[in-house]
């Protein structure tokens, strides 16, 4: 089966469906005209028999109760309305009062002769009222050429009008398959320039107002932007982990050099340089492991309903000393609530946060833990006055080995997964964390797990 565009199925369709209507609207108006127009006629008819009907009862009491012969031939004069038709009046006893033949009538419309001749015909009886008599008609339907003519008129411009519908709805299927086509156009070309490796948009993406094909177009730009973002982000971490791997690498493979070469002396203190460089990269791939566990399939969290004051309050207090030698301002304010959470991987992702805090917060700052109950959920709440997070990095924090500040991170250490491993730890207890902060007034780190009610 040949493909063909979306375009050609959209116009091909608007086309059918003219058509169909051009044809099946055209053939129906005619048919109820035609019957509308006979059943006026009818009614016309009847309505001047009744007419009459009322004119010779008129006259029938007019006269005494007897009929005229001659006031009946001025009532039943040759009259348009009774060309065709045979009238005969009958009394009481069913003798012949009057008839109007249809002879009589043709001495005034010889040129309807044919029509007359051509007519079927029709036997109607009207029972005058208190049975002073009747009349019988014999009716002539034509159908010459004043029915044909209407009749004629009527197909032609009915099928004028149906052309008119089919040049119109194929005009606007051209416009509107095109206004449908070009946005999934559009999306199947940023698809084979995202196949390509090519994510970055270069301009906004043209809405047509119409909301599924505008959020196709939005979901297919966004996928792009996404999709930039985690190249930059993976060939960030290729160069993060390298310069990782590289530093403590090559530190301690020229200090081990230098004493295999009898440079240096292995002494106690270069040992310890080397086991120190060692430690580093222990450290750097087990957070690395560590994250690639808590973000697969594979991750195993044995939660059990904690309270969680009791749960912080340790923690807390296990970090005061450092805060105090280090002159920034530790303290909490915590409500009895409970939860439930895996306590060894959630203390953590708390140390993980108040580390954070301490390192990034000047000496004289604060910060704050704060447990409180927001509807159903417990919130835990990180605060500090440090040096904060600038709005454009604040949305890759979490992004395993990004860097914010390169010189600083460099300075106050840290493989760049922190923050990576607590997004992961969170999210596998069934709950959600949420980073605000400004560049130079500080940042706030909030928890949200479901609060258990006992």
């Amino acid at each position: 089966m040949k493909n063909r565009s979306l375009r050609s199925h959209f116009l091909m369709l608007y086309v059918l469906l003219a058509v169909l209507s051009g044809i099946v609207v055209p053939i129906l108006c005619v048919n109820l005209s035609s019957e509308a127009f006979r059943n006026y006629q009818i009614q016309r008819r009847q309505a001047d028999f009744e007419n009459l009907g009322d004119s010779l009862e008129a006259l029938y009491k007019e006269e005494g109760g007897q009929w005229k012969r001659r006031r009946v031939m001025d009532i039943l004069h040759p009259a348009p309305q009774w060309f065709g038709m045979t009238i005969t009046l009958l009394d009481a006893e069913g003798r012949e009062v009057f008839t109007l033949r249809p002879i009589q009538m043709m001495r005034h419309r010889t040129r309807n002769s044919e029509e007359v001749n051509n007519a079927a015909t029709e036997h109607i009886t009207i029972k005058l009222d208190n049975n002073i008599g009747r009349l019988e008609i014999e009716r002539r339907l034509p159908t010459g050429r004043y029915e044909n003519s209407f009749l004629s008129y009527l197909v032609r411009y009915t099928l004028a009008g149906a052309l008119i519908m089919i040049l119109a709805a194929c005009g606007l299927g051209y416009i509107v398959s095109g206004k449908l086509s070009r946005p999934v156009i559009r999306a199947i070309e940023r698809t084979k320039n995202i196949a390509k490796g090519n994510y970055d948009v270069k301009t906004e993406a043209e809405t047509v107002g119409i909301r599924e094909l505008d959020a196709l177009t939005r979901g297919v730009e966004d996928l792009g932007r996404s999709l930039a973002l985690q190249e930059k982000l993976r060939q960030r971490l290729m160069t993060d982990v390298a310069h990782e791997l590289k530093t403590p690498l090559t530190v301690t493979r020229t200090q081990i050099e230098a004493v295999a070469d009898g440079i240096l002396e292995p002494t106690p203190e270069r040992i310890a340089l080397c086991l120190d460089g060692l430690q580093r990269l222990g450290d750097l791939i087990g957070n690395v492991e560590a994250l690639s566990r808590l973000e697969g399939d594979n991750i195993a969290i044995h939660t059990e309903i904690t309270d969680m004051k009791d749960f912080l309050v340790p923690i807390i207090e296990g970090f005061r000393p450092v805060f105090d030698k280090s002159g920034i301002n530790l303290t909490s304010k915590l409500e009895d609530l409970s939860c439930e959470i895996d306590p060894d991987k959630f203390r953590h992702v708390i140390e993980n946060l108040l580390s954070n805090a301490l390192r990034y917060t000047d000496r004289g700052g604060n910060v704050s833990v704060r447990l409180y109950a927001k509807n159903n959920n417990a919130l835990i709440e990180v605060r500090d006055t440090g040096i904060g997070i600038s709005p454009e990095d604040l949305p890759n924090i979490f992004e395993r080995f990004w860097r914010a500040d390169e010189s600083r991170t460099r300075v106050t250490g840290g493989s760049g997964v922190g923050l990576a491993i607590v997004k992961a730890t969170v999210e596998g207890h069934g709950g959600k964390i949420r980073a605000d902060s400004k560049k130079g007034e500080g940042s706030c780190f909030t928890i949200t797990l479901k609060r258990i009610e006992i």
